[in-house]
C-alpha cells in the first residue's frame, strides 16, 4: 500500500483567525465598558465631596451666625426692613418681609444685601441672612414665668464654584 501524504497546508481555511479577532474585539468593548464606569464613579464621588464641602460650609455658617446674635455678643447693628439699606448686611426685620421671608428674595451675591461668612475662600461662597420673627405670643412661658423671647431665621447658602454643589440651610434661633 501506498501512503498518501497529506498535505495539511491545503486543508487551513483561517478559522481561528476569526475566532481570535471576535474575542480580541470582546475584550475590547470589555475594557471600554469597565473606563466608562470608572470615569462615572469617579464623578460621582467628586460631587459628593463637593455637596458635603458645601454642606459642612453651610453648618459652620449657620454658627457664625447665631454667635452674632448671641446675648452675650457684642453686636450692636440694628435689623431693619429695608432691603437696599448697605447697613442691613443680611439683617431683616420680618414683619415687612416677602412672601416666604427675605432669604427668598434677596441677592446672594450682594454684599449689602447677605453677611459673607468668615469662612469664605476662592473657591467657597458662603452668605448668610438673619430674619427677626414677630414676637412669640404674650402667655409663652419657660419654668412657669412669663418670658418674651426674640427669635430668629438664619439662612446660609454655600456654593462650592466649579461645580453645582449649592446648599441652603436654615434654622430657627432664639435669644
Amino acid at each position: 500500500m501506498k501512503a498518501k501524504a497529506i498535505n495539511s497546508t491545503n486543508k487551513q481555511t483561517g478559522a481561528i483567525l476569526v475566532i481570535s479577532l471576535i474575542i480580541l474585539l470582546i475584550m475590547t468593548l470589555l475594557g471600554v465598558s469597565v473606563m466608562s464606569v470608572n470615569i462615572l464613579e469617579e464623578k460621582m464621588v467628586n460631587n459628593d465631596r463637593q455637596y458635603k464641602e458645601a454642606l459642612h460650609a453651610a453648618e459652620l455658617t449657620l454658627r457664625e451666625a447665631e454667635k452674632l446674635i448671641d446675648p452675650d455678643a457684642t453686636y450692636s447693628g440694628e435689623l431693619t426692613t429695608d432691603e437696599t439699606a448697605a447697613s442691613n448686611r443680611g439683617l431683616y426685620l420680618a414683619t415687612a418681609a416677602p412672601t416666604g421671608g427675605w432669604w427668598t428674595g434677596v441677592s446672594w451675591s450682594n454684599s449689602n444685601q447677605v453677611r459673607e461668612s468668615s469662612s469664605s475662600s476662592t473657591n467657597k461662597s458662603i452668605h448668610y441672612i438673619v430674619e427677626q420673627l414677630p414676637a412669640a405670643p404674650a402667655d409663652s412661658k419657660e419654668a412657669g414665668l412669663s418670658v418674651t423671647k426674640k427669635y430668629y431665621r438664619i439662612t446660609s447658602r454655600a456654593i462650592v464654584a466649579g461645580s453645582n454643589a449649592k446648599v441652603i440651610l436654615q434654622t430657627t434661633y432664639k435669644k
